[in-house]
């Protein structure tokens, strides 16, 4: 269906309040850069700012598909999908079918907890675009949480062939081996993971998360510590980090600091929009029961029962 009246009179309301907290250069620029420096600030999570300098240019170009897409990303990154996929379809309407479209269904599909829907429009990208090597990592990441860990382990081999240095592929690949309990490849591929993301413009935290939990499964909490600690340099809000720096402390017997680093993962700005939630709540409920701190126990209890589900 088209841009309706309606949300075009939406968007020039949102425009009016905000043009004056575009910077001034913007307006300078040709709309291919403009429209790269918008996905610069969705890339580095700067939604407000990105959406402002988005809605800004909608409003001299309303049906430019382009735009519209940039704005079904940043409604992503909002974690509010159906938004986005009505943004999706608006676009193909105006726009035709595309490949970063297709990919972004497929994202909106798996963020809404849609898989099955989700792996459609992935590999109908891949046919537009079979050298994209995005589009094939989402793919294998598609199924690898569908535990089809040989297909997944086929479609990010395509993904390293096409882009070398993409770490979260080589880390995809320690995911799967280590879903086959291949161990020591799993921990191979990690390690590549981090060395690769050591020279990496675009840094992530993930290989040394995954890396730390494989080795305090197999018992080795201390080799663990430092890739927590690394993960952490580059995201100290990451809730699974924190919730892993938690556990090893109370392995380690020292309760308390336990505690303050669950809480941490509690506190962390995106926790509800990273996996983990639920779990940091559980812990710090039942320590901070342990700890006699009553009221704030049964508050983390109360919550976990309210994520739970959702998580």
């Amino acid at each position: 269906m088209p841009l309706s009246n309606k949300s075009l009179t939406a968007w020039a309301s949102v425009a009016a309040c905000t043009l004056m907290l575009v910077p001034a250069a913007c307006h300078a620029l040709p709309v291919p850069e403009k429209q790269a420096q918008a996905k610069q600030l969705i890339d580095s999570r700067q939604l407000d700012s990105a959406e402002k300098l988005i809605v800004t240019e909608m409003m001299a170009a309303p049906r430019d598909p382009d735009w519209i897409t940039l704005l079904a990303e940043v409604r992503l990154g909002q974690n509010r999908t159906r938004e986005a996929l009505k943004l999706i379809a608006d676009a193909n309407e105006i726009g035709g079918e595309s490949a970063s479209r297709d990919m972004l269904i497929s994202l909106a599909q798996s963020q809404a907890g849609h898989m099955d829907r989700a792996e459609p429009p992935i590999r109908a990208a891949i046919q537009l675009d079979p050298s994209n090597a995005t589009a094939h990592y989402f793919l294998a990441r598609l199924l690898y949480t569908d535990n089809r860990f040989d297909e997944a382990i086929a479609e990010t081999q395509k993904t390293v062939d096409l882009a070398p240095s993409f770490v979260r592929a080589y880390e995809n690949m320690g995911l799967c081996y280590e879903g086959k309990y291949r161990l020591d490849e799993a921990e191979r591929w990690y390690r590549k993971a981090i060395d690769l993301e050591s020279t990496s413009e675009n840094k992530t935290e993930w290989p040394m998360i995954d890396l730390a939990i494989l080795l305090m499964h197999q018992d080795r909490n201390a080799d663990a510590k430092p890739y927590l600690d690394q993960a952490l340099a580059i995201n100290p809000l990451n809730t699974q980090a924190l919730i892993q720096l938690g556990s090893l402390y109370e392995a380690d017997g020292d309760i308390k600091t336990a505690l303050d680093e669950y809480r941490a993962a509690i506190r962390s700005e995106h926790a509800n929009l990273q996996p983990g939630l639920a779990s940091a709540y559980y812990k710090a409920a039942r320590l901070a029961k342990k700890l006699g701190y009553t009221e704030e126990s049964q508050r983390y209890f109360k919550k976990f029962n309210e994520v739970q589900p959702k998580h």
